[in-house]
């Protein structure tokens, strides 16, 4: 559907109530994630000194089958409940029903199907593995409308809550059995534990409640947009785990271990900025889908904040991959290194350009949100399937590659209808894009430099130097200062009550 100006139009009042909620969401749940990702990267640092190559080579095989079928655990009925402008008790106490029994299905298909993981990798401990993890589908989906209800409400504090939780849980029980020497079970009684605390937490902190199912509430929309969102995750799926399954099939465990650590550890910073921003993003872009000019204006914002705070983070961790890798991980983690390396390429674009499928969800527009995740998959699929050929590093390239090649046309696509131009996304990641060009250069130099240092102070003399140079150099451009002048308001709004 076009945008257009709606009749019953918010008030500036409602704007800016929905601005600060924004903020005060935004900020929590940064908060939330930064403690999230504090836990995950102590996990990673404690665990990579007691599990193996191999041991995370299982564990990724078993993901990348159990992630497939966990597209259709959810079977997109959250976003269609946060995206819904009038949502009745009735309506989502249905969606619930069909959540939990999708997730009870899931369990029992992949549990039935767990001697094929194993004979496809011909690993025979897959089996029990897979077997395990199958019981994340049903515990996840008890949870999956009562944090609908948290995100559409915007109550990111008690979805904090929830998340952390479940993160701190899951490090604890992880670390306790790599201790005990229990290899790959740590992590996949972690993943377990983590689920499952997160799943109660969530249940307690959420206002909704689910009651009978029932006929006749009108869910047919909602299931529409659902099955279109759910269409999309499966085509997607093929562009985030494609790479597993080749490199696991092709190259072997310990090939997949090195990538899967390199993918993760590039992410976990990223997520921890991505996810709160497109949590709180999401909800008030879907309020303000009949108020284009408020819209535009929001997404600017959006990727602009984006932008500032992941484009830096790529383009240091890029020049700075030998030292972050050998210091987070071990020496034996060396392989990581180049892998690690070329996924920072991707990174630095990826997470502002990835906001186009934003703009189709809160749009309601699932049948366009579907045709460009076609589209996204299959250019990344041949990528993976040239890439493989030589290796891990191979297909890190081709994702960089297939990004960059299909960026201008799937903006263009994307902002068809709406009133966003290209140039309020380039204009909006100018500033960041340049002050990271630069900054990384200046820090690859002194990098060079300080190579007889000890790895933890090649990583904090670098980052400070990369930090000071991007500093200057948004003060130096115009669109830079501004930047600046609005995280600082932004920052006073959050706790302004």
């Amino acid at each position: 559907m076009k945008v257009t100006e709606s009749n019953s139009a918010m008030t500036d009042s409602d704007i800016s109530d929905l601005k600060k909620k924004s903020a005060r969401g935004g900020m929590m749940t940064m908060l939330a994630q930064a403690v999230t990702i504090a836990v995950q990267l102590i996990s990673t640092v404690v665990l990579a000194r007691f599990l193996s190559p191999e041991d995370y080579g299982v564990m990724a095989m078993v993901m990348a089958v159990t992630a497939f079928a966990g597209l259709f655990r959810e079977m997109g009925l959250s976003s269609a409940a946060i995206q819904k402008k009038d949502l009745t008790r009735g309506q989502q106490s249905n969606l619930f029903w069909l959540n939990v029994a999708m997730g009870s299905l899931l369990t029992l298909m992949v549990a039935l199907g767990s001697p094929l993981v194993a004979w496809f990798y011909k690993k025979p401990e897959l089996t029990i593995v897979t077997l395990a993890l199958s019981a994340n589908f049903i515990i996840g989906s008890l949870a999956t409308q009562h944090g609908a209800m948290l995100v559409r409400n915007m109550q990111f504090g008690r979805q904090s809550i929830a998340t952390v939780s479940g993160a701190v849980v899951s490090l604890i029980v992880a670390v306790v059995l790599a201790l005990q020497g229990k290899g790959y079970w740590s992590l996949v009684w972690g993943t377990l534990a983590g689920g499952m605390i997160t799943t109660l937490s969530t249940l307690w902190l959420s206002p909704f409640r689910p009651g009978r199912p029932s006929r006749g509430q009108g869910i047919r929309e909602m299931l529409g947009f659902g099955a279109n969102v759910t269409a999309f995750n499966f085509v997607n799926y093929f562009a985030r785990n494609l790479d597993n399954l080749l490199i696991g099939r092709v190259w072997g465990a310990s090939a997949l271990g090195n990538y899967s650590r390199a993918y993760q550890l590039l992410m976990f910073p990223i997520t921890a900025i991505r996810g709160p921003i497109t949590s709180v993003a999401f909800p008030a872009m879907s309020r303000l889908q009949d108020e284009p000019q408020a819209y535009r204006a929001y997404y600017r914002r959006i990727i602009m904040v984006l932008a500032n705070l992941t484009m830096p983070i790529s383009a240091f961790l890029f020049v700075a991959s030998a030292p972050v890798i050998l210091l987070v991980l071990g020496e034996k983690w060396e392989g990581v290194i180049p892998i690690f390396s070329m996924l920072a390429i991707t990174a630095f674009i990826q997470t502002p350009y990835s906001l186009t499928g934003m703009i189709q969800l809160s749009l309601g527009r699932g049948g366009k949100y579907f045709r460009m995740g076609v589209v996204g998959a299959v250019l990344s699929s041949l990528g993976f399937c040239i890439g493989v050929l030589w290796g891990p590093k191979g297909v890190a390239m081709a994702y960089a590659i297939t990004t960059y090649l299909g960026l201008i046309p799937i903006l263009l696509w994307a902002f068809h209808g709406t009133t966003i131009k290209l140039r309020d996304f380039f204009g909006s990641i100018f500033s960041p894009c340049v002050a990271s060009i630069l900054s990384g250069v200046v820090a690859s130099i002194v990098l060079a430099n300080v190579l007889e240092l000890s790895l933890f102070l090649q990583v904090v003399v670098t980052g400070f130097a990369f930090c000071l140079v991007y500093m200057l150099v948004l003060l130096m451009l115009p669109r830079g200062r501004d930047d600046l002048r609005w995280f600082f308001n932004l920052a006073l709004a959050s706790i302004r009550k």
